[in-house]
């Protein structure tokens, strides 16, 4: 998602103030008082370190990254995030097979459900009732997340509903950044969480961005401290993918960053 055109157009739409070194690596710039900070995001190509106007946040995105910064002078502020990656290229019966018989045993229940899916793009509309809902979660449960607005400036979204009747049971929110999807919002009732439907919506919308020729949906960060949500995605068939660590290069630290190793 952030190496996408959509991520740069997004956070320009919300005021960010974005730009482009010259090897083409999208870069946010920052100010801290006196302090300029860029922070490039899973760059594709690293740029030269010492070329940088200002110091950096390098959120590597893989090991082999991480290998060229390891000793380069940058420091090592974070470790490596694990994400769970569905990918969309078999058909629906090897998509199937794949999952966690107790996944697939849950999915099967929700079809038995009498459950109605529907699906369209996000309306733009800040009061909408799901950006409500992810804020009351956020609120109760304690953990942060991108805010509603960033889905709002989004080019591309497809929301997924499943309805018993008029009722709204479960809502799943995705971003597209073709070949690519990220799953973004989820919310779910107490009748929906006892139909499984956000198993049903899961295996709809992977069905129907496949056929869109998406070929590969990052289901977020898989986390010690949520395990019933880890279960949930990797029971999908979903595998864990780890990025780089997130580095702090400055010329003016080189020096100590090359010391600490």
């Amino acid at each position: 998602m952030h190496r996408h055109p959509h991520y740069a157009t997004t956070l320009q739409g919300m005021g960010a103030d974005v730009g482009r070194l010259p090897c083409g690596t999208l870069a946010l710039r920052r100010r801290f008082g006196p302090l300029r900070l860029l922070w490039l995001p899973q760059p594709m190509v690293l740029p030269d370190l010492a070329s940088l106007p200002a110091a950096a946040v390098i959120s590597a995105a893989s090991q082999v990254q991480d290998g060229a910064l390891r000793g380069s002078g940058a420091i090592r502020l974070l470790t490596p995030q694990a994400r769970a990656v569905l990918r969309l290229t078999q058909a629906g019966d090897l998509q199937r097979a794949g999952q966690h018989q107790k996944w697939r045993n849950r999915l099967r229940h929700a079809e038995s459900q009498g459950l109605r899916v529907c699906h369209a793009p996000l309306p733009r509309d800040p009061t909408h009732w799901l950006l409500q809902a992810e804020a009351a979660q956020q609120c109760a449960r304690g953990y942060r997340a991108l805010p509603p607005e960033f889905a709002l400036h989004w080019p591309q979204t497809r929301l997924f509903l499943a309805r018993r009747g008029t009722s709204v049971l479960a809502a799943q929110l995705f971003l597209l950044h073709a070949p690519g999807a990220s799953y973004h919002i989820g919310w779910s009732g107490p009748e929906g969480r006892a139909a499984s439907a956000h198993n049903l919506l899961l295996w709809e919308a992977g069905r129907w961005l496949a056929a869109q020729g998406i070929t590969r949906l990052d289901l977020g960060p898989v986390n010690r401290d949520s395990p019933g949500l880890a279960r949930f995605k990797l029971g999908s068939g979903a595998r864990i993918e780890a990025a780089g660590h997130t580095w702090l290069a400055s010329r003016f630290l080189a020096p100590l960053g090359r010391l600490i190793g």
